[in-house]
C-alpha cells in the first residue's frame, strides 16, 4: 500500500508541480490508497470452498444437520 501511495502522490506532486497548484499530492496519495486497498481485496478479498465439500451438509456452527423426514417416520 505504501508504494502506491508513493507512487500516485509523487504523480500528484509532478503535476502540481508542472501546473504550480497544491491540490494534486493529496488527491494522488487517496487514490494510490484506494486503488492499493482494490488490488488487495481483489487478489486476497475471497476464499473458495474445498472441493468435494457439499455447502449445505452443515450447520452455521459446523455441525451435520440431520436428514429431514415426514412427520411420523424415523
Amino acid at each position: 500500500m505504501l508504494s502506491g501511495m508513493a507512487v500516485w502522490g509523487g504523480a500528484g506532486w509532478l503535476l502540481d508541480r508542472w501546473l504550480d497548484t497544491k491540490v494534486f499530492v493529496p488527491v494522488g496519495i487517496l487514490l494510490g490508497m484506494a486503488v492499493a486497498i482494490y488490488v488487495v481485496v481483489v487478489r486476497y478479498g475471497s476464499v473458495d470452498p474445498p472441493a468435494g465439500k457439499r455447502q449445505n451438509s452443515t450447520t452455521p456452527g459446523g455441525r451435520r444437520s440431520r436428514p429431514r423426514t415426514q412427520k411420523g417416520q424415523r
